[in-house]
């Protein structure tokens, strides 16, 4: 290998673009871990705290259209490194902001940030591993979601209550800057290099043209779909739950957060591997197993979901939470890889930043404000209950939408053909 061979090496590149994903998700959650003390030092409603969550999503959502045909057409790494860049100032800034409409543009801003980085990055790991491996690796990268969102409630939770909340941003945000350096370092793989065979047709970079190609793909119309429902209900659960038990349930909040964070990296870790890993040995034989495992996954988190939250007993509800942790995350790999996998490398960033928009501005823009509202009202734990019974819904329809991939998946070989 030569000198400069790592720099192109895609275990390199998975590498750091998971421990990145990881820090992305620790700034993103350390706001939920430290809430209770934000609502309290700042004095404001539960709506208001909500806001915070929502701001950012919305914030998110925008820019992700935009960094995907950013995408589509200029080095992905460097507008990844660049999307680093903002959020870490932007997480500093946040532990700065003297007021609470401060915080809220300082929120938007990470979202921004945030969103630079992540819309590309499925792209940039397509292009580094041949169709067949792009669940497991892509499951790699995913698994760093509940690492870093543990550590954001964690950091928030334990540091919040020892130092203040502000102490938390300070903290989650000075890595950012030094761990974008090292992409900018690395070599940008060539689109579409590991496709079973180059397009037989241009794809057009024109936005209609692009939205009806996405269209006519009918598996990932189902996919996003179901990830618009998914994502409103994990996101406005993962901002209300450490408030939940602190409120709710009268556990501290070191421990609640600490322990709600350990329960997640676990049991997402666990869940966002085994369901790339099991998704692609199934998917040798059954056609379309992308959608079944994600979607009986998703449906039978329910049961557990109602223990979790209904149970007043911690022996009780930590262990299902522990359930419904793992069952959630196992469709991360899957989902992300069918949507690769029908998509031709042209249309990737693009594709994967439509979806992103879409879930995040239909799906947890809203729900985190919703459920801080609705506890102003009737108190917090039936709108957790509600939110979390809404993840069995994105499991039927994946399920139904099996035959979808089926067809797009024969019709993405035909092509490659």
């Amino acid at each position: 290998m030569p000198a400069d061979g790592w720099r192109r090496a895609s275990g390199v590149m998975l590498g750091a673009l998971t421990a990145l994903n990881g820090l992305n998700y620790l700034d993103r959650y350390v706001a939920a871990g430290t809430l209770p003390l934000i609502l309290a030092g700042l004095a404001i409603s539960d709506a208001q705290g909500g806001l915070l969550q929502s701001l950012f999503i919305v914030a998110y959502s925008l820019v992700c259209p935009v960094a995907g045909w950013l995408g589509d057409r200029q080095p992905r790494l460097r507008l990844a490194a660049l999307g680093v860049f903002v959020w870490s100032a932007a997480t500093v800034a946040s532990g700065l902001a003297p007021t609470y409409a401060l915080l809220l543009v300082a929120r938007a801003v990470i979202g921004a940030g945030e969103a630079s980085y992540s819309v590309v990055t499925p792209s940039l790991l397509s292009d580094c591993y041949p169709a067949e491996r792009r669940a497991r690796a892509l499951g790699i990268f995913y698994a760093a979601i509940p690492v870093g969102s543990a550590l954001g409630y964690i950091l928030g939770g334990v540091v919040g209550e020892a130092y203040g909340w502000r102490a938390t941003f300070f903290i989650a945000g000075a890595p950012g800057a030094a761990l974008a350096f090292l992409l900018l370092l690395l070599a940008e793989p060539r689109r579409g290099a590991l496709d079973a065979a180059a397009s037989t047709a241009p794809v057009s970079l024109a936005l209609g043209d692009s939205l009806r190609s996405l269209a006519r793909r009918r598996s990932y119309v189902v996919n996003t779909a179901a990830q618009v429902i998914y994502t409103f209900a994990m996101g406005g659960l993962a901002t209300w739950m450490p408030t939940y038990f602190v409120r709710v349930r009268g556990i501290p909040l070191a421990s609640a957060a600490s322990t709600f964070g350990v329960l997640l990296v676990v049991a997402g870790f666990l869940g966002t591997l085994l369901g790339g890993r099991v998704a692609s040995g199934v998917a040798r034989r059954w056609p379309g197993a992308d959608f079944v495992v994600s979607g009986w996954s998703l449906t039978a988190s329910i049961g557990f979901t109602l223990v979790a939250v209904l149970a007043p007993q911690p022996v009780v509800f930590w262990p299902a939470m522990f359930v419904t942790l793992f069952l959630l995350f196992v469709n991360i790999g899957p989902l992300n890889a069918a949507m690769a996998n029908v998509l031709p490398a042209e249309l990737r960033a693009r594709g994967f930043a439509v979806t992103t928009m879409l879930m995040h501005l239909l799906g947890d823009a809203a729900s985190p404000w919703l459920i801080g509202a609705a506890s102003d009202v009737v108190g917090l734990e039936m709108p957790v209950l509600v939110t979390g019974c809404v993840l069995a819904v994105a499991g039927l329809v994946l399920l139904w939408g099996r035959a979808t991939l089926v067809n797009d998946l024969k019709l993405a070989g035909e092509a490659a053909r």
